[in-house]
């Protein structure tokens, strides 16, 4: 490739350069033949003028055709001021001037005449003889005199002359050249030479344009004498280039590829031996030699492969040993089998007779275990107990490198196993962590302990291993506790404690056990803080952990979840009794006095109880319910113990009775439709009305929605509550409708659980049907947050709804979110303003300003606007001021039985008259 890319693009490139010269030079050759013909025509025009001049004294048909006029004109005659005409040659006719052409011919100059454009065209002199500038002597050119025979044209050369200005081609005898040739025209005052490329039955031309000055001589717009040649034409000698350049070329690529091929041989059957014996070392292959007998770079890098696979083979050995011991160090926390598996490996690498490891312990640095092994065929393992004298530790730290002892030298305590199994002499490496030393690894020999190399290098690394085996050990045991016990107590944080919790719990399950949870708060804690300092308050935390450890069995557990909170988990209680006991006496140990060193402390405890399997089913129920039990206990006057079970009985029984009733009321009919009117704020007329639920309890009275719809929500009654409605205010509007009371409208509110609910739409469409209601009559009132949650369902479900002719209102807007996406997106044809606006008008510019934005929004998307709340009459005017729709409120009427609705509507003064006021 490094040969053959750059030839073959150099043979590219002088292709194309001698290309590129040939055109160049075709270029040339065109730009002289098209200057020189035109020169040519020029002087025929400069001969044929004289000739014309001479020919103004000749009589009638005295020109014969044999002579210089016969040759230069197809006809000629002269013709004066009175029209009369004398032929001296052919037919000749007087040709039309313009006012330029007479001056010309006045001035004594010549003016040529171009008649219909043709193949050639009809070109005419003009000229006015000498002292008699009223006759005009007029000569049609003859095309072969003035343009040449085209056999003279040079080889493959094509002529076309065309006028500048109008295009007009003059004279042009290649069959369709005149069109298919884009000729450059030139500048009226100057000639130019100019290259053009086109094409002709699909062969590529190059064409130069030589414009030849005319209108000073003449009097006429200048010619264009266009020269072309084929392109093939002119870059012939390109293949007589490439029959000699292309072969030479591809003979020195055969060349460069047989020279290239043969110095590859010569380097890939050594590179592939030292590939093969690569691959053999990747499979632990390092006995075996190459043994490469060569001279050159090859022999040595042969020669430095086997010594560096020697040398790989034994470093492999070690790294693989560390490796595993690695493994072993990130797989478990478990120091006895590493120091077990570098025993191993250390005498499966060093002739040593006994190998030992003495490590100390974390809490009693003196106190230490030293690990023993004897390779051999049966090895012998075995443990002691040491001891690491002070001296001892002096002597490891003086000696971070390691050190050798032979038989005269004196040895430390910890190394008499080494004695004991026949050792002479030792190779000592102390084990250090963070700069202290927690241990040594010896290596004890018979003979002489070797001196230095691979072997005492490979020792030092083996108890950097077990240095950090130990200080992982040691570090996630620290990890451990700072993970899953308080810092400050020394108790169980929340961590352990919840796991603690889950498992008790599993067990109580599995075995049909019982369990007690107590979460404790100190009471008025805080203030032992502000007047004691927080240095005390931690000492008071301390004290009270102590206090509630001792009122509890060892099988429970106490915790610091945070602050000053405690927990207690009571396992295996036989009876809710017995947590109370205990929290009895935990609270009686907490309201002992507190002494932090000069201030004294009295404190109390709030308690609150929770029992599986009662009061929860998992931890986290449990949890939650004894803080509740806890703030109840705090909200009962603090100091007291509550059971779970105590708080929540009257709300759970309340909320029971509650869905009972409502359901029982569906079936006795006490839920009833009260109507709100709407005020057309234009003409004060009521069209509409908002239809809204009452609850006619028996025992109670009438009970706000606020009570028992989210009830209704929660237990899955709104549905059957929100056909309800339905279907009464459909049968209220007929009969509405029937009476002639003017109602075009009423408005319902769909709740989120109704609107999610399939099957809406023709539930809807069917009450319709059934009562005789029109669509347009029913309005469905939709919150915002029913068109975020699962848009698309909201938006297929309104617009089918929007189908039938049911109107859509957005209720509360502005109070939610508030996007214009949803007037947009889907079908909404009202917007109610949340009565939290209408409220602040009067009072409040920013009212005014958002209920103006809501009103000009509306507008402008085509939606109508009904205000709630009205209260007012300055919220009514603000409002009709802002172009508000429609209004509802008190200040029109509270929500009215049907009965009274109709009654009011009747009663209602017309259009023009002052509002009544409040209605009762």
């Amino acid at each position: 490739l490094s040969a053959f890319v750059p030839l073959a693009t150099l043979a590219v490139l002088s292709l194309n350069e001698v290309r590129s010269v040939l055109l160049q030079q075709g270029e040339r050759r065109l730009a002289s033949n098209a200057k020189t013909y035109g020169m040519a025509v020029f002087e025929r025009l400069l001969l044929a003028q004289d000739v014309a001049t001479a020919a103004a004294g000749h009589t009638q048909g005295s020109l014969p055709r044999e002579s210089i006029a016969g040759r230069i004109f197809v006809s000629v005659g002269t013709f004066d001021a009175d029209g009369r005409a004398t032929i001296a040659l052919g037919q000749p006719s007087q040709p039309t001037l313009g006012a330029d052409a007479l001056s010309r011919l006045a001035q004594g100059r010549p003016v040529i005449v171009v008649g219909s454009p043709g193949a050639p065209a009809r070109v005419s002199l003009v000229v006015t003889p000498p002292g008699a500038a009223a006759r005009l002597v007029v000569g049609e050119l003859s095309p072969d005199y003035l343009w040449g025979s085209t056999d003279q044209f040079p080889a493959a050369t094509d002529f076309c002359i065309l006028e500048e200005g109008s295009r007009v081609a003059l004279f042009c005898p290649a069959p369709g050249a005149a069109v298919a040739m884009p000729a450059a025209g030139s500048r009226p005052t100057e000639s130019a030479l100019q290259s053009v490329r086109w094409s002709r039955d699909g062969e590529p031309h190059r064409a130069i344009a030589w414009g030849q000055f005319m209108r000073a001589s003449f009097g006429t717009p200048d010619w264009v004498f266009v020269a072309s040649q084929p392109e093939s034409y002119q870059l012939v000698p390109v293949t007589e280039f490439t029959t000699v350049y292309v072969p030479a070329v591809a003979l020195a690529l055969l060349l460069a590829t047989w020279f290239s091929l043969r110095q590859a041989r010569s380097i890939l059957v050594p590179v592939d031996t030292l590939a093969a014996r690569a691959r053999a070392i990747a499979k632990n292959d390092f006995a075996t030699r190459l043994d490469m007998q060569r001279d050159d770079e090859f022999g040595e890098l042969a020669n430095a492969f086997d010594h560096m696979s020697g040398r790989l083979g034994r470093q492999f050995a070690a790294i693989t040993a560390l490796a595993e011991i690695d493994r072993l160090i990130l797989a478990t926390l478990d120091t006895d089998q590493v120091v077990r598996t570098v025993l191993r490996r250390l005498g499966e690498m060093f002739p040593a007779e006994t190998i030992a490891v003495t490590l100390t312990e974390r809490e009693s640095p003196d106190r230490a275990l030293t690990y023993l092994r004897s390779p051999g065929a049966v090895a012998q393992e075995s443990v002691a107990n040491a001891w690491l004298a002070a001296p001892d530790r002096s002597f490891l730290e003086a000696h971070p490198g390691g050190t050798r002892l032979g038989e005269g030298d004196a040895w430390p305590a910890f190394l008499a196993g080494l004695r004991d199994r026949g050792s002479h002499s030792a190779f000592v490496q102390p084990i250090a962590w963070r700069g202290s030393v927690c241990g040594a690894l010896a290596l004890g020999f018979r003979a002489a302990a070797p001196d230095g190399g691979e072997a005492e290098q490979l020792a030092r690394e083996f108890a950097d291993r077990v240095a950090v085996a130990v200080s992982s050990a040691w570090r996630d045991e620290q990890l451990y506790l700072q993970a899953h016990f308080d810092t400050l107590t020394g108790l169980p944080n929340r961590m352990l404690f919840r796991d603690r919790l889950e498992r008790e719990v599993v067990r109580c399950q599995r075995e049909a056990g019982r369990l007690a949870l107590l979460f404790i708060d100190l009471d008025n804690f805080k203030s032992v803080n502000d007047s004691c300092g927080h240095t005390a308050g931690d000492e008071v935390l301390r004290e009270a952990g102590q206090r509630i450890a001792r009122c509890v069995r060892e099988s429970d557990t106490v915790s610091r979840l945070g602050g000053d909170e405690f927990t207690v988990l009571l396992t295996r209680v036989q009876r809710p009794q017995d947590a109370s006991r205990v929290a009895d006496q935990i609270t009686a140990a907490l309201s002992a006095e507190y002494r932090t060193g000069a201030h004294q402390a009295f404190l109390s405890a709030s308690v609150g109880i929770a029992y599986f399997p009662g009061d929860g089913e998992t931890a986290e129920e449990l949890l939650r319910n004894a803080d509740t039990a806890m703030y109840r206990a705090k909200g009962s006057g603090r100091a007291t113990v509550v059971y779970f079970e105590d708080r929540m009985n009257a709300e759970a029984l309340a909320r029971h009775t509650l869905d009972r009733d409502l359901r029982l009321a569906i079936d006795r009919g006490e839920l009833e439709l009260h109507y709100q009117p709407l005020i057309d704020v234009p003409t004060g007329r009521i069209r509409s009305a908002e239809a809204l639920l009452r609850w006619n309890h028996p025992v109670h009275g009438l009970i706000p929605p606020a009570r028992f719809i989210p009830v209704a929500e929660e237990t899955g009654v709104i549905e059957l509550v929100g056909q309800l409605v339905i279907i009464e205010a459909c049968r209220q509007l007929k009969a509405w409708e029937h009476a002639g009371l003017g109602i075009e409208r009423v408005a319902i509110n769909v709740s989120p659980r109704q609107f999610r609910k399939a099957g809406l739409v023709d539930f809807v469409r069917d009450c319709l049907v059934s009562t005789g209601v029109s669509p347009g009559m029913l309005e469905l009132e939709i919150t915002e947050g029913m068109l975020v949650d699962q848009a698309d369902v909201a938006r297929d479900v309104l617009g089918m709804l929007a189908a039938i002719g049911i109107t859509i209102a957005l209720d509360d807007f502005g109070t939610g979110f508030s996007s214009m996406a949803y007037l947009t997106r889907f079908p909404v044809h009202a917007i109610k303003v949340d009565r939290v606006f209408v409220d602040g008008l009067g009072r409040s510019v920013d009212s005014e300003a958002i209920v103006s934005a809501i009103v000009a929004m509306a507008r402008a998307l085509g939606k109508r606007v009904v205000a709630e709340g009205v209260e007012t009459a300055e919220q009514l005017a603000i409002l009709g001021r802002l172009g508000c729709d429609c209004i509802q409120g008190h200040l029109i009427s509270p929500a009215l039985p049907a009965d009274a609705f109709a009654a009011f509507v009747k009663a209602r003064p017309q259009p023009g008259e002052a509002p009544r006021g409040r209605a009762s």
